[in-house]
């Protein structure tokens, strides 16, 4: 994922359990201030349908959504800017 410039932040949960890596998300981007980036990976298979929705309800926006890596070890990079 390449961008303009780079994410104020990058949360790796790679290898946290499924909702801890959501409320890290949720916290680690609370901590930021309106309109900087976070850069989220995470290996959970429901991540692709809960950060979306997550970011949607917090009034955030998705900048991207991508799978990345080679098999077995491929994760999801989301880009999320505060809103």
């Amino acid at each position: 994922m390449t961008g303009p410039s780079a994410p104020a932040a990058v949360l790796d949960n790679r290898s946290a359990p499924c909702a801890i890596g959501l409320i890290r998300a949720a916290e680690r981007v609370r901590a930021l201030a309106p309109g900087q980036e976070l850069e989220v990976l995470s290996r959970d298979r429901f991540a692709p349908y809960e950060v979306p929705l997550w970011a949607e309800r917090d009034g955030h926006a998705l900048l991207a959504q991508e799978r990345t890596g080679l098999w077995p070890r491929r994760y999801w990079r989301f880009r999320i800017r505060r809103g």
